[in-house]
């Protein structure tokens, strides 16, 4: 019987320059890949400073070579490392006195590795604010949100508590703060994060937007121009979902501190830290009371912890009498409930011991060796790099949203401008007869496919007058100059004429796509009814517009529901959409109980899923 869990997690064998099992070792993530810094060599018990890459995609290691004068930062374990405008941020760590000796020693220098030209920069001199900089540390907790660099907690070279929390201004370097932080955190109960992204709700944007706008109909009249006629402002009581954007002195990240207790008796405590945007300073607020859950995470060990979207995600090791799992939770932090993220038969055996979030992709990929064990691995601080499982999070709802192309006044103005056909020049004739006015030069800046018809229809037209005796003398005809593209065979579509398009789509489809390349969202109430949802992401996939295609399944995860369900199941198909597929099934069937059916759709998936790994 095939479980839902089991479409969800995959387990694969990576390939390259796979890095040897290290202990105190740290990863982080830049994109599609993931860098691994540091580390002891576990065979032959000695410190390291070497860098790896991963490529998500490929699944491929590869190490970095520098030559040996190159500003290479100390070889070091149970640092922190973080990214920053396309740097790695490498601090502290125990390492070693000097290069030749074996006594160790804990550190409290900066390092930055350029992403860009994959370099390591050299050091900066100490700062002249040395009293705000940290004492050295290891185990510590470390955090980014905009430009300040937060570290936390650790322990010095006699493993004593060291309880404060220094804040680095990244862009000049320079220690800013020092605050006390009575609690004892590191890395073997505690994770510190924040978000790559900011998730805002654009509410009170739309609010002034509209107001600053002006009524519909009236938007774009010049003065002594006449009234228009009147009209019903499609316009009125936009939906705005709430979107991703870059963090930005005015909306900084928080970030949330999650550290568990007494693994037998376990207490967990989760505060949150917001920094003052016009000040080093921050505040930080308990919120542990409020966390609930059906299931709430047992005590994990070294944990390792991520935001995406509007989730927190906890991962870490799980170790009991009886039992011993890796272990993958996720904090809703708008309900503020936990939810168990099941990974079925794929993590069930081996030793699986690091996990790292692939925001891009909505996925947490764990690192372990499928043929190892989980116990002998955790006594000796091993950490292995043999394979990899990636866990779908989108099939649980857990996704970053889709950022935001045009502000919420441009998006606004757009529908307005399609409203009240400024500057229209050509038309979309729908499959009723039916005729929608718009700008011609809009659809080609917006819809590539259009574009590319534009230039073809053009380039064919010109064949077609060359033929003509007298060449295109007299013939007005606008030039192809401005249609990037070599002249080529290829025959336009029948559909496009020099002033209109035929659109195989009803009415409402059309006017709902429009208003998406008047506006690069999904503003209308009609936009977001089920049907014109299910047809939107349909014209996404045929036309490649993956940021419609983005916009269109956060909101069927939003509106998802069991009346809803069976009609996304069916487009999602279509589209290749699995995490929307599998959603389907988790909603639906077995909220209806049909288990046959339900079975029967599992295997479908999981039989695709197969084809595509």
């Amino acid at each position: 019987m095939q479980s839902i869990s089991d479409l969800t997690t995959y387990s694969r064998k990576t390939k390259g320059h796979v890095p040897p099992p290290l202990v105190g070792a740290s990863t982080t993530v830049i994109g599609d890949k993931m860098y691994l810094f540091g580390g002891r060599l576990v065979a032959e018990r000695r410190m390291t400073s070497d860098l790896y890459v991963f490529d998500f995609h490929t699944l491929i290691w590869s190490k970095l070579l520098f030559p040996q004068d190159h500003n290479l930062p100390a070889a070091r374990y149970f640092h922190s490392a973080d990214t920053w405008n396309d740097h790695l941020v490498i601090f502290g760590g125990m390492g070693y006195v000097g290069p030749a000796s074996d006594e160790l020693c804990v550190l409290s220098d900066v390092r930055f590795f350029s992403i860009d030209t994959q370099e390591w920069i050299p050091p900066t001199p100490e700062s002249e604010s040395s009293h705000l900089a940290p004492r050295a540390r290891y185990a510590h907790l470390s955090s980014v949100t905009s430009d300040r660099l937060f570290i936390i907690g650790g322990q010095d070279m006699t493993n004593v508590w060291l309880n404060d929390i220094h804040v680095l201004d990244l862009a000049s370097k320079t220690w800013v703060l020092r605050r006390d932080y009575p609690r004892h955190c590191g890395t073997y109960r505690s994770v510190a994060v924040a978000g790559r992204w900011c998730v805002r709700s654009p509410a009170d944007e739309e609010e002034k937007t509209s107001s600053a706008l002006g009524p519909a109909g009236k938007r774009f009249l010049t003065e002594g121009a006449p009234p228009p006629s009147p009209t019903r402002s499609i316009s009125e009581q936009l939906v705005h979902m709430p979107y991703s954007a870059e963090p930005s002195l005015n909306y900084m990240n928080d970030i949330h501190i999650y550290s568990n207790y007494n693994f037998t008796d376990v207490k967990r405590e989760l505060e949150v830290i917001t920094p003052n945007p016009s000040s080093p300073g921050f505040t930080i607020d308990l919120r542990s009371h409020f966390m609930s859950g059906v299931a709430l995470p047992p005590g994990l060990r070294f944990p390792t912890g991520a935001i995406i979207g509007s989730h927190l995600i906890i991962a870490g090791t799980y170790l009991a009498h009886s039992y011993q799992s890796f272990s993958i939770w996720a904090l809703d932090l708008e309900k503020m409930s936990w939810l168990r993220i099941d990974t079925g038969a794929a993590l069930a055996t081996g030793s699986w011991n690091r996990g790292v979030l692939w925001g891009e992709r909505a996925r947490y990929m764990v690192f372990g060796n499928r043929a190892g064990n989980l116990v002998e691995d955790y006594n000796r601080r091993l950490l292995c790099w043999d394979h990899v499982a990636c866990v779908d999070l989108e099939a649980s709802g857990i996704y970053q949203p889709p950022r935001a192309v045009l502000s919420i006044s441009a998006q606004t103005l757009g529908l307005a401008a399609l409203e009240e056909a400024v500057l229209t020049d050509f038309e979309i004739i729908c499959d009723d007869g039916r005729r929608l006015k718009c700008s011609r030069r809009m659809l080609e800046e917006r819809w590539p496919w259009f574009k590319e018809q534009r230039r073809i229809y053009l380039q064919s037209a010109e064949r077609a007058l060359a033929t003509i005796p007298g060449g295109q003398e007299g013939i007005p005809l606008p030039s192809t100059k401005l249609y990037e593209g070599s002249v080529d065979n290829a025959r336009p579509d029948p559909r496009l004429t020099p002033r209109a398009l035929q659109l195989s789509e009803p009415y409402p489809i059309a006017l709902a796509f429009l208003q998406y390349l008047y506006s690069l969202s999904l503003l209308t109430p009609l936009q977001h009814a089920p049907p014109v949802l299910s047809a939107l992401l349909l014209l996404s996939t045929t036309y490649d517009l993956s940021h419609l295609q983005s916009l269109v399944k956060h909101a069927m995860h939003r509106a998802l529901s069991p009346a809803t369900s069976v009609g996304v199941y069916e487009v999602a198909t279509l589209c290749g959409c699995q995490s929307l597929q599998i959603r389907y099934v988790t909603i639906y069937m077995c909220t209806c109980e049909r288990v046959p059916e339900l079975m029967f759709l599992l295997g479908l998936i999981a039989a695709h899923s197969r084809l595509l790994w």
